[in-house]
């Protein structure tokens, strides 16, 4: 078992936690955006009839160029303008994430608690796990984790101990940097 952590979650914490979790949507946006216009453009170009060839194979590369475009802004404002606003909100509403929260974790089990209640995590039950020098994400499933913000970890050790027990018990994950 490692020692105790007490910390209290703060906003930054929380936006760098949705800031990463939003980082692995970020190609697969990208591909089912561009996946999408191929398609609308294939879908106006059969609805012509295929009749004009140059014509339609202008429609589809044009349809799939603005569905890159809106990606490419999907990608650029979603951290810069939604994150902070969604983190914010998210911070303000949920009153148990401004409470002082006491962690640890033993080579089977995460444990976190504070005044409203205690989880008993297992490591085998997650999905996946994601890092950054921000924080470490653990997944419950696709869309729902737990984080503990990196500044928590006494060193770098201490976190890779973390992640290391994650990586014992199977569960799948990666580092960003």
């Amino acid at each position: 078992m490692t020692e105790k952590i007490i910390f209290t979650p703060t906003e930054e914490d929380l936006r760098a936690a949705y800031g990463l979790h939003l980082k692995q949507m970020g190609g697969k946006r990208l591909g089912y955006l561009l996946l999408f216009g191929l398609a609308i453009g294939l879908a106006m170009a059969a609805y012509d009839g295929f009749e004009n060839l140059p014509a339609a194979l202008g429609l589809i590369v044009g349809m799939t160029i603005w569905a890159g475009i809106v990606a490419l802004a999907m990608t650029i404002l979603i951290p810069i303008w939604w994150v902070p606003r969604l983190s914010k909100k998210i911070y303000k509403q949920q009153k148990d994430l401004r409470l002082e929260t006491t962690s640890w974790w033993d080579d089977d089990k995460l444990y976190s608690g504070n005044e409203q209640g205690h989880a008993n995590l297992t490591f085998a039950d997650m999905v996946k796990w994601r890092a950054d020098d921000k924080t470490v994400l653990l997944y419950r499933s696709d869309h729902m984790f737990n984080f503990l913000p990196a500044r928590i970890f006494k060193d770098e050790a201490h976190r890779n101990g973390l992640i290391r027990r994650l990586q014992d018990a199977g569960v799948p994950g990666e580092e960003q940097s």
